[in-house]
């Protein structure tokens, strides 16, 4: 499945505060389910405890790769959120670290993505 940048701050907000989160040693996930068939959308961020403006890009970059490198369920609105360590990582450890989360967030047998659809 595709995945599309998830730009507006207002989804951005609704998957942070309305959308289910799942945390590992180098990534928080936030996911939101849009309840449509459209393409997944994501975004990654790196707050200054991260480090420094060298650091979070790059923080920020893993964290699209290996998410680049995976399959995301239609309708997710995913929010990535680096941890201090990520910056420090290599990328696969970064993707690891990511695949365990989601398959928690995602593939448990009870639905852990919160959502109604409903804007």
């Amino acid at each position: 499945m595709s995945v599309a940048r998830l730009q507006r701050s207002d989804d951005v907000r609704r998957a942070l505060r309305r959308g289910s989160r799942r945390g590992g040693r180098l990534v928080v996930v936030h996911a939101f389910d849009r309840g449509d068939v459209r393409e997944a959308r994501l975004t990654a961020f790196a707050s200054r405890r991260v480090g420094g403006a060298v650091q979070r890009n790059r923080a920020k970059r893993l964290l699209r790769e290996a998410a680049r490198m995976r399959a995301w369920p239609s309708g997710a609105d995913v929010v990535l959120v680096a941890r201090a360590a990520a910056a420090a990582s290599d990328l696969a450890s970064v993707r690891s670290d990511l695949d365990q989360v989601v398959e928690r967030l995602f593939e448990s047998d009870t639905p852990a993505v919160a959502g109604t659809g409903a804007a």
